[in-house]
């Protein structure tokens, strides 16, 4: 199981306190999982901000960040990884950015022991812009030969294409987590009138799990991963957390039908050509055409 950290983080292994005892609870309480943490999600070359030439400007923002909570110059790093979610969602650049964290992403799981061809499932957990990023990441990984699937904790994602490689995916929803809705406003392909979208195909196809994240926010006191004061509903989220993450990561993924990804590429592209041609026996068959229609049903069903 690989996390990818929400856009407030400059280097892989700089994720919260609160994050990091989520993670070390499933790490005991599941021991034959392996739980990667490490990865810098919001780079297509491996490098986190403190392995950069601006590294003196990060490091100063997250220090600034920790002494100076009131302070808005910290939120420069949220801003510059947010770039970075857009540009993995983006069609025209997205591909190759995310190929580079593909990359990066399976590097960490052969340095933790993943045997490639071995057909172990692979897990990318996703908080916030992570979310989009386990989804960039993940049809690069399913190529590799990795079954992949994602779980988003309060995810702000497209209908990336990575939906089409995916065995399943959950998405764990806060009732007061607001920013989270920011998907589905943003991003054409999960408002209902793409009902062609890889998001949708997904849900379609059973493949895609809501679950109830409880009344939590989205980050800091009241979100996800707080420890220490119970919510609204005397629930600790962050034990509620570690239920729901336990609970997808020791059991199967759903069985769900999922083509490999280039029959399901043919599949759809054998579905235009029959649309196409019906389109075209039905213009060869208009009044003074001399051909006739063709019967019910005859068209091929794509």
């Amino acid at each position: 199981m690989v996390y990818l950290s929400g856009i407030g983080v400059v280097e892989g292994k700089g994720i919260s306190q609160r994050e990091q005892a989520v993670w070390r609870r499933v790490a005991d309480d599941l021991p034959r999982v392996e739980v990667i943490a490490d990865v810098f999600p919001y780079a297509a070359d491996d490098r986190n901000l403190l392995q950069r030439a601006t590294s003196w400007l990060w490091s100063s923002l997250a220090r600034l960040r920790r002494v100076r909570r009131e302070s808005l110059a910290p939120y420069l790093i949220n801003l510059r990884n947010v770039l970075q979610v857009l540009v993995s969602a983006d069609p025209r650049y997205g591909p190759t950015f995310n190929a580079g964290l593909a990359l990066a992403i399976w590097d960490a799981l052969l340095a933790h022991g993943y045997t490639p061809g071995s057909r172990v499932p692979v897990t990318l957990v996703g908080f916030s812009g992570g979310g989009q990023m386990a989804l960039g990441a993940s049809s690069m990984l399913s190529l590799l030969g990795a079954p992949v699937s994602v779980v988003s904790i309060g995810g702000v994602f497209s209908a990336d294409p990575g939906f089409d490689h995916l065995q399943h995916f959950w998405d764990i929803r806060g009732s007061r987590d607001r920013s989270r809705l920011l998907g589905p406003l943003a991003f054409p392909g999960r408002w209902p009138i793409t009902a062609s979208s890889p998001w949708h195909r997904a849900v379609d196809e059973g493949r895609v799990t809501i679950v109830d994240g409880g009344p939590v926010v989205h980050e800091g006191r009241g979100g996800y991963f707080e420890g220490r004061r119970p919510g609204p509903d005397g629930v600790i989220p962050a034990e509620r957390l570690t239920g729901i993450l336990e609970h997808i990561l020791s059991r199967p993924v759903p069985r769900t039908p999922l083509p490999p990804p280039a029959e399901r590429g043919i599949e759809r592209a054998h579905r235009r050509w029959a649309l196409q041609r019906g389109r075209a026996e039905v213009d060869a068959a208009a009044p003074g055409s001399g051909a006739d229609l063709p019967p019910t049903g005859s068209r091929d069903a794509g």
